[in-house]
């Protein structure tokens, strides 16, 4: 799939995640709802920084990509370390999705097109199928853990994030 199809169903995805998020009232199904939008929205950013964004800068100048980013993990850490029925959450939610809607709108209306210019169809191509086999098998984003954990407050929203530890490469004398 071409790689700005690919970063566009996958803003829409977080962005209908974060609308679930936004609308469901149940604590602990909303608690989910946040797992599963922390999940989709680290493994975008980790497909952006890690295959996108270096193609992108080989065939032209990008700025402030990570620092937009960072801004986006700052508050994607406020939302998961406040709890879903705090006051709070609310205005974090909000300023996250504000953030995550100026993500979208600067990548899609200037550097999407932008590398879709740059880049021949079969380039485009082969760039979606990379961001795609980037995203890490194991992303785990959970607060049923941390309910359990918490019997004080079972619908505190936490986060913990587990990757695969990649095997030792090298020669291991086998």
């Amino acid at each position: 799939m071409n790689a700005t199809r690919v970063l566009v169903a996958q803003h829409q995805a977080i962005d209908a995640l974060l609308d679930e998020v936004e609308h469901e009232t149940r604590r602990h199904a909303r608690a989910r709802a946040v797992s599963r939008a922390a999940e989709e929205l680290i493994a975008h950013m980790a497909g952006e920084e890690a295959v996108f964004y270096p193609a992108a800068r080989r065939v032209m100048r990008l700025e402030d990509a990570e620092d937009e980013h960072l801004r986006l993990r700052v508050v994607l850490r406020r939302v998961l370390a406040t709890r879903v029925s705090d006051a709070a959450f609310v205005e974090h939610l909000r300023a996250l999705r504000d953030l995550f809607r100026q993500h979208v709108r600067v990548e899609e209306s200037e550097l999407l097109p932008a590398v879709e210019r740059a880049l021949s169809p079969v380039e485009l191509e082969m760039l979606g199928a990379e961001v795609l086999a980037s995203r890490p098998p194991i992303w785990i984003v959970t607060s049923e853990g941390a309910a359990l954990m918490h019997a004080d407050d079972p619908f505190l929203a936490r986060t913990r994030v587990s990757l695969p530890i990649p095997p030792a490469t090298g020669s291991t004398g086998e």
